[in-house]
């Protein structure tokens, strides 16, 4: 019975485990480890490409030259006025060039029928979007940064007890197949002991049937003179 609960049970905890572990590394390692900015999506512009609530991991921008590697498609965070610390997240629609080399670049979210009013400047650009998850961005401010990293700390506790639990017990099923197989053999003995008699059994049998050949000749007969 404990055998088939943990059959049952393994593949549902670490379905579950792997889910979080593979959230935590998105929304809080890989953007730590990466220097990249995690922002949450409060409205719907960019659905359903990015629905409100998403968490989108935005690369820093700073100044001309990263402006220079942005190209339409993209989908980049900026400041749409210098005086509102708002981000808004749109994608790039178009980019323009003035007669000194500077970029500017039209912007729109998906789900509008027309592009933002003004066009951001270089040093409006805040991060280009690596990625997003959706619906974790409104969990995600819940939480401050201490309690991001006990987070981490307790799901890879949680993975270690897992692994652990699947060495015991791959041990005790170790343990536990001596026993069985001798049981199974006192079982065989015990039934062959007591077998009953089968008339004709120890009897010689009967030979086989005869497989007739021809002989074949060891030298070709004479031939008539």
């Amino acid at each position: 019975m404990t055998t088939v609960l943990r059959r049952t049970v393994h593949p549902l905890l670490a379905l579950a485990l792997t889910a979080v572990a593979g959230l935590l590394l998105a929304v809080v390692v890989a953007p730590l480890v990466l220097g990249w900015v995690p922002l949450t999506v409060l409205s719907g512009s960019m659905e359903p490409t990015v629905p409100t609530g998403s968490q989108v991991v935005v690369e820093p921008l700073e100044g001309e030259d990263d402006a220079a590697g942005l190209s339409t498609g993209d989908v980049v965070t900026f400041m749409p006025r210098p005086d509102d610390p708002t981000l808004v997240t749109h994608r790039i629609v178009g980019v323009a060039v003035d007669g000194e080399g500077r970029r500017s670049f039209t912007t729109r979210g998906d789900a509008n029928a027309t592009p933002d009013a003004e066009p951001v400047t270089a040093t409006q650009l805040r991060g280009l979007v690596r990625y997003h998850v959706p619906w974790v961005g409104h969990a995600a401010t819940l939480l401050d940064a201490e309690q991001k990293r006990g987070g981490m700390v307790l799901v890879a506790a949680a993975l270690f007890g897992y692994a652990l639990w699947q060495l015991v017990g791959a041990a005790r099923d170790r343990g536990r197949r001596p026993d069985e197989g001798e049981g199974a053999a006192d079982a065989t003995g015990s039934a062959g002991d007591g077998a009953a008699h089968v008339p004709g059994r120890d009897e010689d049998p009967a030979p086989p049937a005869e497989a007739r050949t021809e002989a074949l000749p060891l030298a070709p007969a004479a031939a008539d003179r």
